[in-house]
């Protein structure tokens, strides 16, 4: 006697659903995944400016964010080894990837995001995935030993197992809604509040008002409370504030500050990649070096718009050459370049973020199967969990990896 087909419906077609998709059907479930846009993997889309950053060229765990178990995370992360995932894109989905060392990321060799969405896709098409598009869950019930999704249309699957891929409440015109954290809290897991990550910053200042679309690489230092985090990359002024890898990758210490009685954090900025000693000996006169203006100066290291409003912040005249420089001026001039303060007044929110912070407890799943401890048969992937890496293809990761061990588990179980 043949034995039925284990049947298994996963919620969300983005990164972390479709790939749970590909290994469920692969592991022979009667696979169906639901999208509630017309096309799906809208993320993936807009992801890395349309080129979308498949994968970090090189991991470094310590730089994922989580409240959760660090080691837990840890496990996750190596249950798919970056070379396997790489090997995976090439070889299974056929898409070859490129590496860009100066940012250490991977993308498409076509560097085209379409091809890495329409691809997963198709790979899932092949395995045998029903794909329904335009189909939005309200609920999804456990009855007996299986579950009930319910559909805002009023029709009702029946599935032996359900995954949870529905993602957070970043970029929501992508369709995510926030839906998949709202159910497994009705559910009972433990969740750890959310925030916007990996988000602009905003400033209301107007200490650097002139400098909007000014780039340049830098160091950042975010501190609240408690909380801290150091990140080295690119940063741009823009007309409302902050943006750029640094900024984004320190952000989450400011987003989640919201604790009562919380300090409103200080974020502070070197400039460039001179540190005190070397500022110190590029700013002092040796002989005819002397007659060197301190902007002259500034500008080898620095954009010059940017030189400029430094100088006026750390109030020295930028024609002063650096034989006329005193010795408070030049200390003063080397705090604002290698500590200065960066002013800031909010962030973004969601709207901008990449991903969203916090979410369903690790403790709260089996870390090799993605399999929720409070209600077997029911697995969670991809953003809605307490986990978040840096900008550089760490969260395409994290999605790839839950969303694998989602489908390889949902469809072994018996």
């Amino acid at each position: 006697m043949t034995t039925p087909r284990r049947r298994l419906v996963v919620i969300g077609a983005g990164a972390a659903g479709t790939m749970a998709a590909i290994f469920a059907a692969a592991g022979g479930a009667e696979t169906v995944l639901l999208e509630r846009t017309k096309d799906a993997g809208r993320k993936i889309l807009v992801s890395g400016g349309g080129r979308c950053n498949v994968l970090p060229m090189q991991l470094d765990e310590t730089r994922f964010v989580t409240d959760s178990s660090v080691n837990t995370l840890r496990r996750i992360v190596r249950s798919w080894p970056l070379a396997e995932q790489r090997a995976f894109f090439e070889n299974e989905l056929g898409i070859p990837l490129v590496d860009e060392p100066e940012s250490l990321k991977t993308f498409p060799a076509s560097h085209r995001a379409r091809d890495v969405r329409d691809g997963l896709l198709a790979l899932a098409v092949r395995n045998g995935v029903t794909l329904r598009m335009e189909t939005q869950v309200r609920d999804v019930v456990p009855v007996d030993q299986s579950w009930r999704i319910d559909l805002h249309d009023g029709e009702s699957i029946t599935a032996d197992a359900v995954i949870l891929a529905c993602g957070g409440l970043s970029v929501p015109n992508t369709g995510s809604d926030g839906a998949g954290l709202d159910i497994t809290r009705a559910l009972g897991h433990t969740m750890h509040e959310t925030y916007p990550a990996l988000t602009p910053l905003l400033d209301q200042s107007g200490a650097f008002a002139s400098l909007s679309g000014v780039s340049l690489t830098v160091t950042l230092t975010a501190r609240a409370g408690a909380r801290t985090a150091t990140a080295t990359g690119g940063f741009l002024f823009t007309h409302r504030g902050y943006s750029g890898p640094s900024v984004l990758d320190i952000s989450h210490v400011f987003t989640r500050r919201g604790e009562a009685g919380a300090a409103p954090g200080r974020l502070l900025v070197k400039w460039t990649a001179l540190d005190d000693a070397q500022w110190e000996s590029a700013l002092k006169p040796q002989g005819p070096q002397g007659a060197r203006t301190v902007l002259a100066t500034l500008r080898e290291e620095l954009p010059d718009r940017l030189a400029m409003v430094l100088m006026r912040i750390a109030t020295v005249e930028p024609m002063r050459t650096l034989a006329e420089l005193r010795r408070d001026e030049r200390l003063r001039l080397i705090e604002t370049l290698v500590r200065g303060v960066l002013p800031w007044s909010g962030d973004e929110g969601y709207q901008k973020a990449e991903v969203t912070g916090g979410g369903v407890s690790l403790a709260d799943i089996d870390p090799r199967t993605m399999e929720s401890r409070r209600h077997p048969g029911l697995y969670l992937c991809g953003e809605l969990l307490d986990a978040f890496g840096p900008i550089g293809g760490y969260n395409f990761l994290w999605a790839w990896a839950t969303g694998r061990a989602a489908g390889s588990g949902a469809a072994s179980q018996r």
